[in-house]
């Protein structure tokens, strides 16, 4: 090529990028543009706009109303694009490499890191103009620091949108410095916590069920930004001027997105249908109220997309050759990223708008902080087979359960045998863990130590050893093949989070000694008991807590799955023992308590019938002594059949080899006592 013909290719480089930075622009200018008017549009048909206060009240004026609305859009706008730009890198960019990203997926976490500063001061707008709204100040008044030390950090909407803004920022200074995919990952995961935080503070328990509305908002908010921001980094890809991708990669990096998009639609649909649950006093809701009405809007929206995407998925991707089939492609994109912005904007104004349901007037403080009324005096019935609804756990384990078998059922179409008691045993703890987060214990042990103490040893105790003998690890990678694409597939996902350096060290046994204290002694013996007890996020942390924390303990020392780190059967059984005698103490000490644990939550959600609540903190260590001890020696157990089961295999294999090796070693010691018999004679 002449020096001519460079010339004319770099410049005709250099148009492609131009064209392709301001097409990049208009269709973000087009997205934020539809998402706006869309959320002012609902607002309006849902009565939410301004009015002015009544009476000569208080009022911030309209500025802080309408600011309120934009900077809540731009918030999510905003992280949608950081989102879809992060995911781009770490997984659907065809042509990153086993571990460090390309040279457009380093271009893309660039971009996510400015944006991400974008999205820092819009989390910092959306707090001072909430802070503004509450209390009904103008915005002069609101940055009165009397004012924001004595406000602030007791308005949940701020305390949200400032943790936003400080991991807004984190992820900025981590995508300006990260090029492996790992790392990437990790800042797409803390992406994705940033924007599903505001949606902690959207509901009122007084509306009811708050457990089931806030859990829906999160998996709300994070799954519409993964698929919505996915979509939006594809179209910019995928458009016909920027040139970044052949059609073969576009197709590549699509059917990677498509997964996604599967599991994102059925979390949306379902999540959705929960957040209306709750917010709708019934179905004519929906269409005698404007709140009703936008969320008929969002799900005709739904509906309409899914259509699309069935046919991006069997039309354009299945005939995705050519100029023409990546102008179909963007032209899909396009359709799907205007309906998706304008359901977005819809989703903002139902923020914003209050629901049609009834406030639920208690009586009490403590069912107002538990946002239900007090359950009744404790009966074996009441609490074994009563029935308290936790979408959370219930949906896991549904998809948990799905999920396997659907993997067995792979296996077995093969021609591939599994176990069933492996098979009964994943059912089995499936099953504990549903009793135990959504029957009546879980109502209970709200209200009373005892009860929550039953509850934590089954989490930590009962439920993983079942868990952990179904062996899922080992049947996921015998039934996912590997990547078609040649990608990070779930497979492949597995396999380097089993080989990870974070494997190693949190399957060493001071790590899981260390942990499995800190959830006794750390938890029950301090202030943070009472704090986790009293917010729904801090609830279910701790839940997921007593759960891995038993489930890495049984998978390191009774595991069938891979793991990294193989610990001799004595180390197995010393690991249990340290443990046992942990839990020991912990029961005993608990036992000697003369003041009630928990007080600043238990202290005010005490029900009638609880009468005395140090015995009931007593009561708790002797269920902590009576219920730990037996799955304990259930584990040792199990420990000592395996290490008997692995000394007959051995002794088997070496069987074998003699036979058809010989015993070297006898053969060795024979003819040196043969030699020492010649030398004596």
């Amino acid at each position: 090529m002449t020096t001519t013909e460079n010339i004319k290719t770099k410049r005709v480089d250099i148009s492609d990028k131009r064209l392709g930075r301001s097409v990049g622009g208009r269709l973000a200018a087009v997205f934020v543009g539809i998402a706006l008017l869309a959320a002012v549009g609902g607002v309006f048909v849902s009565g939410g706009n301004y009015q002015p206060s009544p009476g000569g009240l208080p009022d911030a004026g309209p500025l802080v109303s309408w600011g309120v609305l934009v900077f809540t859009t731009l918030f999510i706008v905003v992280g949608i694009g950081t989102i879809g730009l992060l995911l781009y890198a770490a997984f659907l960019d065809p042509i990153a490499g086993d571990n460090w990203v390309s040279r457009s997926g380093r271009s893309a976490t660039l971009n996510a890191g400015l944006l991400s500063l974008v999205w820092a001061s819009t989390a910092f707008g959306a707090a001072v103009f909430s802070f503004s709204n509450i209390l009904a100040v103008n915005l002069d008044s609101a940055f009165s620091a009397s004012l924001v030390q004595t406000y602030a950090w007791d308005i949940t909407t701020v305390r949200v949108y400032g943790f936003a803004m400080v991991f807004a920022i984190a992820l900025a200074i981590g995508c300006f410095l990260s090029s492996r995919l790992k790392t990437i990952s990790w800042w797409l995961l803390l992406a994705v916590i940033t924007v599903s935080l505001p949606a902690l503070a959207g509901h009122s328990a007084g509306l009811g069920d708050h457990r089931l509305a806030m859990t829906s908002g999160v998996v709300h908010a994070a799954t519409a930004a993964l698929w919505v921001g996915g979509l939006l980094a594809l179209g910019l890809v995928a458009w016909p001027s920027r040139r970044r991708l052949t059609s073969e990669q576009l197709k590549i990096a699509a059917s990677r997105f498509s997964a996604i998009a599967l599991v994102c639609v059925a979390a949306l649909a379902l999540s959705g249908i929960g957040a209306a649950w709750t917010r709708l006093n019934g179905l004519d809701d929906l269409v005698w109220t404007g709140y009703g009405r936008l969320i008929l809007g969002k799900a005709i929206l739904l509906i309409a997309l899914i259509g699309l995407g069935w046919r991006m998925r069997h039309r354009v991707l299945s005939s995705m050759t050519g100029h023409n089939a990546r102008s179909a492609f963007a032209k899909v994109s396009l359709i799907e990223l205007v309906l998706m912005s304008t359901a977005m904007g819809l989703g903002v104004a139902l923020s914003q708008s209050a629901p049609p349901r009834s406030e639920i007037i208690f009586t009490t403080q403590g069912e107002l902080q538990l946002g239900h009324y007090y359950p009744p005096s404790p009966t074996a019935a009441n609490v074994i087979f009563g029935w308290s609804f936790d979408a959370l756990f219930f949906v896991l384990a549904l998809v948990a359960a799905g999920m396997y078998l659907a993997g067995v059922k792979r296996l077995r179409d093969r021609g591939d045998k599994w176990p069933v008691m492996r098979t009964f045993s994943w059912l089995l703890g499936l099953g504990l863990l549903v009793w135990a987060t959504n029957a009546g214990i879980a109502r209970y042990s709200e209200v009373s130590v005892s009860i929550h103490m039953v509850q934590h040893m089954v989490l930590s105790m009962m439920v993983p050893i079942p868990l952990v003998l179904g062996a899922p690890v080992t049947l996921a990678l015998r039934a996912f093949a590997p990547s078609p694409t040649g990608g990070r597939g779930p497979r492949e996902l597995i396999n380097e989070a089993i080989h990870s350096p974070l494997a190693r060290f949190i399957t060493h046994p001071a790590y899981i000694l260390a942990i499995y204290a800190l959830g006794l002694y750390g938890l029950y013996f301090t202030s943070l008991f009472g704090v986790m007890m009293s917010n729904h996020v801090g609830h279910i942390l701790m839940t997921f807590h007593f759960v891995a924390t038993g489930y890495l303990l049984c998978w390191v020392t009774i595991g069938i799955d891979p793991r990294p780190r193989q610990l001799p059967h004595w180390g197995r059984l010393g690991l249990v023992i340290v443990t046992l005698l942990i839990h020991t103490f912990f029961a005993l000490a608990l036992m000697q308590f003369t003041a009630p644990i928990g007080a600043s939550w238990y202290s005010v959600v005490r029900p009638p019938w609880m009468l005395d609540q140090v015995h009931d903190t007593v009561l708790a260590g002797q269920v902590a002594w009576g219920v730990g001890e037996l799955p304990a020696l259930v584990l040792l157990l199990i420990i000592s059949v395996q290490w008997a089961r692995s000394d007959e295999r051995e002794s088997k294999r070496r069987d074998r080899f003699t036979a058809s090796h010989g015993d070297n070693e006898l053969d060795d010691y024979n003819k040196y006592l043969a030699q020492l018999n010649r030398k004596n004679r």
